[in-house]
């Protein structure tokens, strides 16, 4: 008899302290040994990261603001080697980079404008001449 007590007591206690381990009592039922959430740290969330207000182009940004090209030397074989045609100035401007034993570029030459993406780290220059458009992206 005095055992049944005994284990009675103990039983009271430990649902007493722990009231969410048998489903009794408490309101949050996380049971006993739960950790604590974590403190509030009055940070208020996520904070923005500070941007430039330019891009940064890794040490090759044109320092003449020019956002057609990042390059001025890439610049000038262009406008000095772009033809009457857009066909001759696209064979010109890449035999020219070739010679110069440049970077590996893709030259793009048309009559009409169009829209590129390239990484900000890529070495690029596009140009108008004589009615059409050359661009030059490294590779």
């Amino acid at each position: 008899m005095q055992s049944s007590i005994l284990i009675l007591l103990c039983l009271f206690s430990i649902t007493a302290a722990c009231p969410g381990l048998f489903g009794m009592g408490g309101g949050g039922g996380c049971g006993c040994g739960a950790p604590p959430p974590p403190p509030s740290c009055g940070c208020g969330g996520r904070k923005k990261r500070s941007l430039p207000e330019k891009p940064t182009f890794f040490g090759i940004a044109a320092g003449d603001d020019d956002l057609m090209c990042n390059n001025p030397e890439l610049k000038k074989i262009i406008l000095e080697n772009m033809q009457s045609t857009s066909v001759d100035s696209s064979k010109a401007v890449n035999g020219a980079l070739e010679a110069k034993q440049l970077n590996r570029f893709v030259v793009v030459c048309s009559e009409n404008p169009f829209v590129f993406t390239v990484r900000a780290d890529t070495s690029y220059c596009g140009a108008t001449k004589n009615g059409h458009n050359c661009h030059a992206f490294a590779m």
